[in-house]
């Protein structure tokens, strides 16, 4: 394969994802810049050592799982607790009637719900919800069925339903 095949390979991937790649770091980190650079640098990666991921058909999810795993870090390293705010997400919460101050900080608690799922469980939801990945694409990339998929989401719905309701906390139309 030759080096200029190379890189017209890395820079119709880098423009196909580089958008929606910094948007999902956005969703993590919550600041434009960090994302871009979180970006760019797994970009880099690929580009200085795993190059022979731009031909295989995971490229999109070796990608965002970097990415992922880029802007946990880089908010672990910052001391800041809060993973993410989801797209789409409307939160109701019915504050105690005792203590209006007493309400607990829904990304903690979301953060908590899903850290309490099964690895694999946890590992499809995000890839769904966040990553955007088809039912297929997530099989085809965890080498399971879409059937084990499906009902590994539902398995983490349902989780994420009773932990939060037992919170006091009612997703509206965020698991829809």
């Amino acid at each position: 394969m030759s080096q200029e095949h190379v890189y017209s390979q890395f820079k119709m991937v880098f423009h196909t994802y580089y958008n929606s790649l910094c948007n999902y770091a956005f969703t993590f980190v919550k600041e434009e810049d960090v994302s871009e650079d979180i970006v760019q640098e797994v970009f880099m990666r690929v580009w200085e050592g795993r190059r022979e991921l731009l031909l295989e058909d995971s490229v999109r999810y070796y990608l965002f799982t970097a990415v992922r795993n880029n802007s946990i870090t880089h908010l672990r390293q910052k001391k800041n607790s809060a993973v993410t705010t989801w797209n789409g997400e409307e939160i109701m919460h019915e504050p105690a009637p005792e203590r209006k101050e007493a309400e607990p900080d829904q990304r903690l608690l979301l953060q908590k719900a899903i850290g309490q799922l099964p690895p694999k469980c946890r590992e499809v939801f995000l890839l769904s919800r966040l990553s955007g990945l088809t039912y297929k694409e997530i099989a085809s990339s965890l080498g399971i069925s879409v059937k084990t998929v499906e009902n590994q989401l539902g398995k983490a719905l349902k989780i994420l339903r009773v932990f939060l309701r037992e919170k006091g906390v009612y997703l509206v139309s965020f698991f829809l």
